[in-house]
């Protein structure tokens, strides 16, 4: 019974929120990742403004530095004064070099123009420390103090104290909007990862949701597979038994044609044949004398009468062994045996149990029989043996028949072949008293089979119980 189809496909309102899901978490993906370069720039930024910040206020400590080294030694006349304005002058411009490459990376064209100018008063008021410097060093003190008593140097340092505070401011604004993105960024990546998470836990659900429903549809499958099975295996061994017994009737309806046969042969072709022989064997003597002519033609039809009772013979040997019956089961193997291998010119040696077979039941003697018949003549057919070893033995819990050959052996995999009925037929004979067959190759070359079967002291039900004349 075919199994129904079960589809594959899933509904619409299932794909739908998939895909939706999917293309949404595409979507975050894409925009979390510019987020994540953004905050890179920002971070970047921030980086750089900071490092403006210092670098303006390094260079602003340095002009005060410079300052404070010039009046210390204008008012005290000390050349260890002049150490720190010396130390200065010479960060400046390391100083300002390195703040004016932040700005020209990181600034705004209104920082630059603002650096240029907060450079312009730098200058201005080295060149007026320098003056009162020199003027001092000339012995123009007076000169010197006056200079410094003038407020340039003053407003010089306040212009350029006003252009570092307003730069300072604007650093400081960049860094407070550049926070203020780096949040914004922030709290919707947030937002984002929760929306995926949401969707995330969602999808999963769904997909719970068809697992159980695919698992249980599996389950049920199974289940009904294997239901399938189960009625399938049970039939098949109900046709198999069924089989096996039909094969066993046809060979008990075979066997008891056969003795029948053999019987009737015997009793009225027999009887024929030998009242006949009589009658032609009384003319021929009475005309041995007379008529010699006719007398020798007499002489040829007893001979072809002779022949005609051999004939009958073998055939009811073929048909119902006598030997079976008389002398039991050890004497006809022994017969079979040579019959077969001395016509085919192949030597022969069988060992038989010292004991009395006659217990034997006539269904299993019949079985072994037929089976040793059929390997001899399978040996002869295709074997291309030069010897045949047959070995039977009867113990008190089974009968055990085994025969061996020297030839080419048993092909592979034919024992198992469907068109193997020789062997086919003999299993099956085996198989009739629950017993066990075996053919295979043997290592050295040739083929060997080996039958058992069990001692039945009941032969009500089995084949072979009608004996043929003797």
């Amino acid at each position: 019974m075919p199994l129904p189809f079960v589809p594959r496909t899933l509904p619409l309102k299932i794909v739908a929120p998939l895909v939706s899901g999917i293309i949404l978490s595409i979507v975050v993906m894409v925009y979390a990742t510019l987020g994540f370069n953004r905050l890179d720039l920002q971070n970047r930024s921030a980086s750089g403004i900071l490092e403006m910040q210092s670098a303006l206020t390094q260079v602003l400590l340095v002009v005060v530095d410079a300052e404070t080294g010039q009046r210390g030694y204008l008012l005290t006349g000390i050349p260890e004064y002049l150490e720190p304005y010396k130390a200065a002058t010479e960060r400046y411009q390391k100083s300002f070099r390195e703040l004016l490459k932040l700005v020209r990376t990181h600034g705004t064209i209104d920082q630059r123009e603002r650096l240029a100018r907060l450079n312009t008063l730098a200058g201005n008021k080295q060149f007026e420390m320098e003056s009162t410097i020199a003027l001092f060093d000339t012995g123009n003190r007076d000169a010197a103090i006056a200079v410094i008593n003038t407020g340039n140097g003053k407003r010089t340092m306040d212009a350029l104290r006003a252009e570092y505070d307003q730069l300072q401011l604007e650093l400081e604004r960049e860094v407070n909007t550049g926070v203020q993105r780096w949040d914004d960024d922030i709290e919707f990546a947030r937002l984002g990862m929760f929306m995926m998470t949401a969707f995330t836990v969602a999808l999963l659900v769904v997909v719970w949701i068809l697992a159980r429903r695919e698992i249980a549809t599996r389950e049920d499958q199974r289940r009904r597979v294997a239901s399938e099975r189960d009625r399938l295996d049970l039939e098949i061994r109900e046709r198999t038994a069924e089989l096996a017994e039909l094969s066993t009737h046809l060979h008990v309806v075979q066997e008891t044609e056969r003795a029948k046969l053999a019987r009737d042969i015997h009793d009225e072709l027999g009887s024929i044949l030998v009242s006949a022989k009589m009658d032609v064997a009384w003319v021929q003597d009475r005309l041995r004398r007379k008529d010699p002519e006719n007398s020798a033609k007499l002489e040829r039809a007893l001979g072809t009468l002779d022949d005609g009772v051999d004939i009958k013979r073998r055939i009811i040997e073929e048909l119902r062994p006598t030997l079976l019956d008389n002398l039991g089961l050890s004497a006809a193997l022994e017969w079979q045996l040579h019959e077969i291998c001395d016509k085919a010119k192949i030597a022969c040696q069988i060992c038989l149990p010292d004991g009395d077979d006659s217990a034997l039941p006539p269904s299993q003697s019949i079985a072994l029989y037929r089976i040793l018949q059929e390997s001899l003549t399978n040996v002869v057919k295709y074997a291309q043996a030069k010897k045949v070893n047959v070995s039977f033995d009867l113990t008190s819990d089974g009968v055990s028949l085994t025969i061996e050959d020297d030839g080419v052996g048993i092909p592979e995999r034919v024992s198992d072949h469907r068109l193997s009925h020789g062997i086919a037929g003999m299993r099956q004979r085996v198989r009739a008293f629950d017993g066990e067959f075996s053919i295979t190759r043997r290592p050295e070359g040739g083929t060997i089979i080996k039958v058992r079967l069990p001692l039945q002291r009941s032969d009500e039900k089995k084949a072979g119980t009608e004996t043929a004349p003797a």
